[in-house]
């Protein structure tokens, strides 16, 4: 990267025969040294300090008064803005993912207890039914099958499964009314 200078690109009075491109080179190198270890005292992660290092010299480049960038405290208040701005978005992000966590965070609400006492009655009047019926419901509503699965499995007519599984819901509605 090459600054502007009123002295000529061939040398440089206090070190003849360096280039002042080697020159510059080496005092963005310093620098680049000196911001980092800056922004080290505000950002713990070192990715971050990368990233606002980038960001602050993008920011120098982009400036209007192209050698004013060179000077350290120029680029030291410009890397805490960018520091500050980072630190702020983490705090709101934290902040948010906190509301949102608050959100979903479930209570016992009343439908929850009536649901909880609705499936122990529930269980109360299965249990309470005839040995074909309770196994015609148990292997229909909490294994699934199907009723002619039911009927292969229990080596009786399909009719027969869907007849008791009929029954056995009619006793559990009104086993659930009496209570």
């Amino acid at each position: 990267m090459a600054f502007p200078s009123p002295l000529p690109m061939s040398s440089h009075p206090s070190r003849p025969g360096l280039d002042l491109d080697v020159l510059a080179a080496e005092a963005l190198a310093a620098q680049d040294q000196s911001l980092r270890r800056l922004l080290r005292r505000f950002v713990a992660d070192p990715h971050l300090v990368e990233d606002l290092t980038q960001d602050t010299w993008l920011a120098a480049l982009r400036h209007t008064a192209a050698q004013r960038f060179l000077e350290r405290a120029w680029l030291g208040r410009v890397a805490q803005n960018f520091a500050y701005q980072a630190m702020r978005g983490q705090a709101r992000r934290i902040a948010r993912e906190a509301a949102v966590a608050r959100s979903l965070r479930l209570e016992p609400s009343d439908e929850l207890v009536v649901d909880a006492e609705l499936r122990e009655r529930v269980l109360a009047a299965l249990a309470a039914l005839d040995e074909p019926y309770r196994t015609a419901l148990h292997l229909r509503f909490f294994e699934d099958l199907t009723p002619t699965a039911i009927a292969q499995r229990l080596a009786i007519p399909t009719e027969t499964v869907r007849t008791r599984i009929k029954r056995a819901l009619r006793q559990v509605q009104l086993g659930l009314q009496r209570r």
